[in-house]
């Protein structure tokens, strides 16, 4: 049986889509996020609606990669600011995330709450302050995002997110950027 490393994964899906050129593209770390200002509301979409947003509330244009960029997502950050002082954050109970790539549900009800203790903190040890609530989900499989195909994620939970505040959630990974190889 061969060890396919997330490397070799990303070079295999971006060669079956016809892009034979990704063993000369530049390799780098990547996060790709979106932010929701949040509505009373049990049901988040990101990474459909990104007109009209900074880029400190998404860092695409589009729901997709340009044509030469690909990605492979090591991490799923959710975090959301604190609404109000002493309001409570949704994140504290119990939610799913589903993340489509493409048609293809690639995370399927995964409970983040499962990634949180009991008072808010991630149990990831770098990622954690007072004033945001942060859960972080390592990805123990590679999950690619090839070029061009529509990125969607879903969190559910089970009440409303607060009226005030906003979620934002980032893919981290490592991916490829177009390299010409020469100065244009």
């Amino acid at each position: 049986m061969m060890n396919l490393v997330p490397q070799k994964k990303l070079i295999g899906v971006n060669r079956d889509l016809g892009n034979d050129a990704i063993t000369q593209q530049q390799a780098t770390c990547r996060t790709i996020y979106d932010t929701i200002q949040n509505s009373a509301t049990s049901h988040l979409e990101f990474f459909t609606d990104l007109s009209n947003k900074t880029i400190f509330q998404s860092n695409l244009q589009s729901n997709k990669l340009d044509s030469q960029e690909s990605m492979v997502i090591n991490e799923i950050v959710i975090a959301q600011e604190q609404p109000a002082a002493g309001q409570a954050v949704t994140l504290d109970g119990m939610g799913i995330l589903n993340v489509f790539i493409g048609n293809n549900r690639v995370v399927k009800d995964l409970p983040y709450g499962a990634c949180a203790s009991a008072d808010g903190l991630s149990y990831h040890p770098i990622i954690s302050n007072n004033d945001r609530k942060t859960i972080c989900i390592p990805m123990l499989t590679s999950i690619v995002i090839p070029p061009q195909v529509a990125i969607k994620a879903v969190i559910d939970t089970a009440v409303n997110f607060p009226a005030t505040g906003a979620t934002k959630l980032m893919f981290k990974g490592y991916g490829t950027l177009f390299n010409p190889g020469r100065s244009l």
